[in-house]
């Protein structure tokens, strides 16, 4: 009797612990198998911008090699077709799979629509790269006619705000180094509720080591990848499909802090930002002035950023031409969120952290960005050489 009741209490140990063990493991696995966050915006972004690469690298590549005819360096009419049909491709695919979000896109239809030989080709532009990438369609969708491309166009006509989801969009960031065959990006962002929570950016020509202005080397062609909370990625811009960050490289800012060792981004253009004022800072950081041309890196666009998070670089200075000159929310919101996820910091002349909820501009001068080793010294800089 006694030996048939100590049966029992074990069976009902036994089961219970059983019940315990098969409960914990349908939670964990229904823990594991959850959806991250902005998972669907992140595959969406992705397969849109990599569509859009395609067809700007392609446009890029016809400008850049052309030895005569009608595409020159100097003609500004296959910057406005690779920014339209950029701009068409990303905002059709947002509108498509989140009908309810804006979109702060650079471009307007209205210059299209009364050319109709511009349209037409932007509707071939769109057309070919559609037939070279149409696994994508059953995710972005397609554009079939111009009446969709204006359509398209003009959904980037958001002003932008605190409330809300909205886009950011560049369809091509670096005009001048797209005409001459060099650094350009495709580059999008999602704020909502204010913050930059995605950002990806396809840098076509980039390779993916760059030690100097003339050491680029690697698989040349990157995407760049961030969600808010999640890190920062790498992956191949023209493998086809999307991947899951999980499955990317992941990439972090560098710890660097010695003058001898630090390496600078700026751009190329000296009308975007002032590199006299740069180089005294620089100076005051510390560089030696027989060595800091070989530590800074000249690039076009939002790859800057894109060299900044993978650890390439340390410092980006963009100093304010004037004291009027506010900077577009769509030239930095994507390389804002992968440099703080990669682990740097973005701030303004003063280092406080860019503000894009403010509308269509930057309520703010300047953008400085760095490791998070460095960054409260190139601001204490900058103030010095400002004086501020």
């Amino acid at each position: 009797m006694h030996r048939s009741k100590y049966l029992i209490y074990i069976t009902v140990i036994v089961i219970a612990l059983l019940s315990f063990k098969k409960f914990n493991f349908i939670r964990c696995f229904t823990m594991s198998s959850k959806t991250p966050p902005y998972y669907k915006e992140l595959q969406v972004a992705t397969l849109a911008v990599k569509r859009a690469s395609i067809l700007t690298k392609q446009l890029s590549d016809s400008i850049s090699q052309a030895k005569s005819g009608t595409i020159t360096k100097e003609d500004k009419s296959p910057v406005t077709i690779g920014d339209f049909a950029s701009q068409a491709i990303i905002n059709n695919a947002i509108k498509l799979n989140f009908p309810d979000d804006e979109i702060v896109g650079e471009e307007d239809s209205q210059d299209l629509q009364d050319n109709a030989k511009l349209s037409s080709e932007v509707l071939n532009l769109i057309t070919k790269v559609q037939q070279e990438t149409s696994e994508y369609d059953d995710v972005i969708g397609d554009i079939s006619s111009e009446e969709l491309v204006f359509k398209s166009i003009d959904y980037g006509n958001s002003e932008g705000g605190a409330k809300g989801r909205f886009w950011a969009l560049d369809p091509i960031d670096g005009t001048k180094g797209f005409l001459r065959g060099d650094q350009f990006a495709v580059c999008l962002a999602l704020i909502d509720q204010g913050k930059v929570v995605l950002g990806v950016i396809g840098c076509p020509n980039l390779a993916q080591y760059v030690e100097s202005n003339e050491n680029h080397h690697g698989t040349v062609g990157g995407l760049y990848s961030a969600i808010a909370g999640q890190g920062s990625y790498y992956s191949d811009l023209f493998i086809t499909g999307f991947k899951p960050l999980d499955q990317q490289q992941r990439i972090h800012m560098s710890e660097r802090e010695s003058p001898n060792v630090l390496k600078v981004v700026e751009g190329v253009e000296k009308g975007h930002s002032s590199h006299s004022t740069q180089a005294q800072i620089k100076d005051k950081i510390g560089f030696d002035q027989s060595t800091v041309s070989k530590q800074t890196i000249n690039l076009d666009s939002q790859v800057k950023y894109c060299l900044l998070a993978s650890g390439q670089a340390d410092i980006y200075l963009r100093l304010p031409i004037d004291d009027t000159y506010r900077e577009k929310i769509w030239d930095h919101a994507a390389g804002n969120v992968l440099v703080y996820e990669a682990g740097g910091k973005v701030g303004d002349i003063h280092g406080t952290t860019l503000d894009f909820s403010k509308g269509r501009y930057l309520n703010s001068k300047g953008v400085i960005a760095a490791n998070s080793k460095v960054f409260n010294t190139v601001i204490d800089a900058v103030k010095d050489v400002l004086k501020l």
